[in-house]
């Protein structure tokens, strides 16, 4: 019983370490992508890109102007804070391994009170039963 409770930590770790990991690389790409993702204008390729005849039926132009301009303000918002959020991902990472640290901290605690806690109910120099021969 012990035996699983230390193979579940192992692999409970693991996927933990694996999750973090894949975590820290995709904030990374984040970083290194976020100063040429907005190079476009969007405005331009907004007016650019054209509305299928099929669903102009559906879909009020005015509607889709407002949905046009809400995106552009979003994107020249997105620009000026550009320049601080890549400052901001470069503390993420070590935040990011901390927060793995203390995770896996919390995990080795919890295996050690479960491997203490089934020891004290299956204590291994118990005196047998009388009658049983051991």
């Amino acid at each position: 019983m012990k035996t699983i409770i230390w193979i579940l930590f192992f692999v409970t770790l693991a996927a933990w370490t694996g999750m973090t990991a894949i975590t820290v690389h995709v904030v990374d790409w984040v970083a290194h992508k976020s100063g040429t993702a907005l190079q476009n204008d969007l405005s331009t390729v907004l007016d650019t890109t054209t509305l299928p005849s099929w669903l102009a039926l559906w879909i009020d132009p005015t509607w889709l102007e407002s949905i046009h301009a809400g995106l552009v303000a979003t994107n020249e918002g997105v620009r000026q804070i550009m320049p601080w959020l890549a400052a901001g991902m470069e503390w993420l990472n070590p935040l990011l391994w901390t927060l793995w640290a203390l995770g896996s901290l919390s995990l080795l605690i919890i295996t050690v009170l479960g491997h203490r806690l089934l020891g004290s109910f299956f204590p291994a120099n118990r005196p047998s039963p009388p009658g049983i021969n051991g």
